[in-house]
């Protein structure tokens, strides 16, 4: 080899190497301005309050705002799109419930955005229970409720957050693992609570954290936790297996945290650990009970595996269903 081509390979290697730093060294530095994170729902529902009170904990700890933006719309494509578009740098992410990453992209026509080759995952950072409600005039057990609805399959309307949404879907499985028949009504947003609470619909599939107030104001009231240990947000209402349903898959809304593919992992890591750390805070925990909300600490690679065993579920539900949009 000629002493030129030697000196022009060194010079590509040295290039190759360094190709990198501007990155790591964005890692090392970051947060150097303010991060947004986007909500693909409507600002007050229950992934909004819990979002909120731990971001207040991570901005201390980064030591930058983090700015909080609702994006509702297309049943969360709008906020999804929003997110997946960004610069992958760590100053836009997204925090939204498990079933944008494990069911919308699969029942829409055209298919809106693939999870997987668009974004990152930060981890799973909350759940909260999922319960049946019912209107106040309605039976008062499950049992009674399942007795009357197979007498007349149909006969009983459930409403929930729309086509596609975690209430629909876990409807949609304790039907189907229960073999019992209810009514879809979909509504958009807090509309279903409030249909619920005036007796246009007879029951709701909702999670704790929203149905709680009108629970509480006497206006409906819990037959079912969706779960198969009691809520402690709802000590006293039974679980699936309580109420007979020993084999009947569990639901669970789930918010899950993600950025644009592509995203430095140190930053990745940072985030996860930053929130982790927030989510331990006695304080923060107090908050997020309050709004009857739990935390979680799932990884990148673990969150990546919750979303690939639900969406594998999810998909085997919509096809059996038939769930469009």
């Amino acid at each position: 080899m000629s002493r030129i081509r030697r000196a022009l390979t060194a010079i590509a290697g040295a290039l190759a190497l360094t190709a990198g730093f501007p990155a790591l060294a964005s890692a090392a530095n970051y947060p150097e301005r303010p991060i947004k994170i986007v909500i693909p729902y409507s600002a007050g529902g229950g992934t909004d309050q819990f979002i909120r009170i731990v971001a207040k904990r991570a901005s201390e700890t980064l030591g930058q705002p983090i700015t909080i933006i609702n994006k509702p719309g297309g049943s969360t494509v709008i906020g999804m799109k929003s997110v997946i578009a960004a610069e992958p740098d760590g100053y836009t992410l997204l925090v939204s419930t498990n079933t944008s990453y494990t069911l919308i992209p699969y029942v829409m026509t055209p298919k809106p955005y693939s999870p997987e080759e668009s974004l990152d995952y930060i981890g799973v950072v909350g759940e909260t229970a999922m319960v049946i409600t019912a209107h106040s005039s309605m039976p008062d057990t499950l049992a009674q409720v399942m007795a009357n609805a197979k007498k007349d399959p149909g006969g009983y309307t459930y409403a929930t957050y729309g086509v596609g949404s975690s209430t629909h879907l876990a409807g949609e499985m304790f039907m189907n693992d229960t073999g019992v028949s209810f009514q879809h009504i979909p509504y958009k947003g807090v509309e279903a609570v409030a249909a619920l609470a005036g007796g246009q619909v007879n029951l709701m599939v909702d999670g704790v954290n929203a149905a709680s107030a009108m629970i509480k104001a006497g206006k409906t009231k819990p037959l079912v936790v969706l779960q198969h240990k009691r809520s402690e947000f709802l000590p006293d209402t039974p679980t699936l297996t309580e109420a007979g349903y020993p084999s009947v898959n569990a639901s669970t809304i789930s918010y899950v945290m993600s950025a644009p593919k592509g995203t430095p992992v140190p930053i990745i890591n940072k985030l996860h650990a930053t929130f982790s750390e927030a989510l331990r805070d006695p304080d923060v925990l107090k908050q997020i009970r309050s709004v009857q909300t739990s935390p979680a600490y799932l990884g990148p690679e673990e969150a990546k595996l919750f979303v690939a065993r639900q969406s594998e579920a999810f998909i085997d539900l919509v096809k059996k269903k038939g769930i469009a949009f």
